[in-house]
C-alpha cells in the first residue's frame, strides 16, 4: 500500500510493486530512466520487496552513471547492462557508480559493475567509515547474547535471534573510489547533481538532488510504501532516530516535490512523505515517553512489548523481533538523549 500523501508517477512501477514482479525500464525525463532489479533473498521488514530501483543518469559527454546498481549476482549486472543498453548506451559508457548506503539491495552490484566498466564507486564519506567499522567489528554470538540479556529478552527467545549473527549481506569489504561530503556536487557534466547527507537509515545515507530536472534520488531514505528503518548501518556514535527527523527536514527545504525512491514507484508529494514518516516515528516515541513515565526501570523488551507494531507484538519473531528491539533501544536513547 502507498502513503495517503504521495501520488504515483509511474503507473508502471505502482503495478509492478502492487502485483509483487520486478519494475520494467522507464524513461524518467531527458536523460533519466530507472529499472528494477531484483531483491537478494531474505527477510525483509514489511514483506517480500521485489526489487530495487536503479537509476541510469546521462551526462553531457555521452557517458552514464548508474545510482544504485542492486544486489550483487551475475544475473542482476546482465538484466542492468540490458537495461544500459535499452537507453541507448553501452557498459563501457559508464562513468560512475553512485550508491545511496551500504546495503546490499543497493551496493552488491557495485564491485561487479566497477570491474566490469572500470568507472569509480561513489559513496558519501560517513558511509565508507561505515563500511570500514562493519569489518573491522564483526558480530558475534557472545556479544549479542549479552546484548540480548541486557535489554530483558527472555532466555527462551534468544536461539531465535542469535541464529541471525553473522547472516547480513552487507560487503563490507568494499572501498569506494570517491568519497563525497554533503552539498557537493557530483562530477555528471551537464547536470547539478547535489550530494545531500541524510544519515538515519544508515550513517551515511546519501541522497542525490539534480537542481535541473527537479528530482530527488531518495534511496531508502524516502520511501512511499514502507517507513524505514533506522540504524541500520552500525554504531558512530549518534542517535539514529535524531538524525532521521534531522535528514527529513533537510529534504523539506529543498522544495523539490518528485522522488525517485530505492523501492517502490516514482511520486510526488515529497514533503508530505517526509512529514509522514517524521510522525511515525515522533509517535513511537511519545509511546516510549509514556511507557517510561509510568515503568522508568522497564526492560528493552517490556518497553518493546508495549509500543504498537503494525504486525502485532505477538507475531514479532526472529528478524522482525530482533529489529523491533533495535528500534524501541534507539527511541529511548533519543528520549534520554534530548530533542531533535
Amino acid at each position: 500500500m502507498s502513503s495517503s500523501g504521495v501520488v504515483a508517477r509511474s503507473a508502471p512501477q505502482e503495478a509492478a510493486w502492487d502485483a509483487g514482479v520486478v519494475a520494467p525500464l522507464e524513461f524518467v525525463r531527458d536523460g533519466i530512466w530507472t529499472v528494477g532489479i531484483p531483491m537478494p533473498p531474505g527477510p525483509t521488514p514489511g514483506g517480500r520487496i521485489p526489487c530495487t530501483l536503479a537509476s541510469i543518469v546521462a551526462d553531457d559527454a555521452g557517458g552514464v552513471h548508474v545510482v544504485d546498481p542492486g544486489s550483487g549476482s551475475d544475473e542482476n549486472l546482465g538484466m542492468l547492462a540490458e537495461a544500459i543498453a535499452g537507453t541507448g548506451h553501452r557498459l563501457d559508457q559508464v562513468r560512475s557508480i553512485i550508491v545511496t548506503h551500504l546495503h546490499h539491495d543497493h551496493l552488491g552490484s557495485a564491485e561487479r559493475l566497477r570491474n566490469a566498466t572500470r568507472a569509480p564507486i561513489v559513496l558519501h564519506r560517513a558511509e565508507q567509515a561505515a563500511l570500514d567499522r562493519l569489518a573491522a567489528d564483526r558480530p558475534t554470538a557472545a556479544a549479542e547474547r549479552t546484548r540480548l540479556t541486557a535489554w530483558g529478552v527472555p532466555v527462551d527467545r534468544h536461539p531465535e535471534i542469535l541464529t541471525l549473527v553473522g547472516r547480513s549481506a552487507t560487503p563490507v569489504s568494499l572501498q569506494a573510489d570517491v568519497l563525497v561530503d554533503d552539498a557537493q556536487l557530483l562530477n555528471v557534466p551537464g547536470r547539478r547533481m547535489r550530494a545531500v547527507h541524510t544519515p538515519g537509515h544508515t550513517p551515511g545515507h546519501l541522497s542525490l538532488v539534480d537542481d535541473d530536472a527537479r528530482l530527488v534520488f531518495t534511496g531508502d531514505h524516502v520511501s512511499p510504501v514502507l517507513h524505514p528503518g533506522l540504524g541500520l548501518g552500525g554504531d558512530d556514535g549518534n542517535n539514529p532516530v535524531l538524525q532521521y527527523q534531522r535528514s527529513l527536514r533537510r529534504i523539506i527545504e529543498l522544495g523539490v516535490d518528485e522522488a525517485v525512491p530505492g523501492h517502490g514507484f516514482r511520486f510526488v508529494g515529497l514533503a508530505q512523505r517526509c512529514a509522514e514518516h517524521a510522525r511515525h516515528h515522533q509517535q513511537r516515541t511519545d509511546e516510549v515517553v509514556g511507557v517510561l513515565a509510568s515503568s522508568p526501570d522497564a526492560s528493552m523488551f517490556e518497553i518493546a512489548s508495549r509500543l504498537t507494531w503494525s504486525a502485532g507484538w505477538e507475531k514479532l519473531t526472529g528478524f522482525s523481533l530482533r529489529s523491533a528491539l533495535q528500534q524501541t533501544a534507539m527511541h529511548v536513547d533519543a528520549v534520554r538523549t534530548g530533542s531533535s
